[in-house]
């Protein structure tokens, strides 16, 4: 009873309920991204700006979305969008089959998180 009592009075339990709980809410409403492109229009965007005379506001449009961090933000929103998680694996070298008599070749790929193999 102790161990249940100490597990369920920790914050950081309590946080992860709440955040689970509007991930549910936010699950259920059934979200559908407005654009799979984002980046690719956040490009247009810069390319319109820098080729205008820009005032104070624009200039500081351009400086906020030309920022790395809102680049990849939006590079994983049109990934989400797209529903693209297949990891991207190296192309095959050009020499690859003549190095194998085999009929079949099987590529493996073993991820490492913090628990040992």
């Amino acid at each position: 009873m102790g161990f249940l009592r100490d597990v369920f009075s920790e914050k950081s339990l309590s946080y992860l309920m709440k955040i689970h709980e509007k991930l549910r809410h936010y699950e259920r409403q059934s979200p559908t991204p407005v654009l799979h492109s984002a980046a690719g229009l956040v490009e247009d965007v810069i390319e319109e700006l820098q080729t205008a005379p820009v005032n104070n506001e624009e200039r500081e449009l351009l400086q906020l979305l030309s920022t790395p961090h809102l680049r990849a933000m939006l590079v994983v929103h049109d990934t989400v969008a797209q529903k693209n998680f297949d990891p991207v694996l190296p192309p095959l070298p050009d020499n690859f089959e003549d190095d194998f008599d085999e009929e079949s070749v099987k590529i493996v790929r073993l991820v490492k998180n913090k628990e040992p193999l």
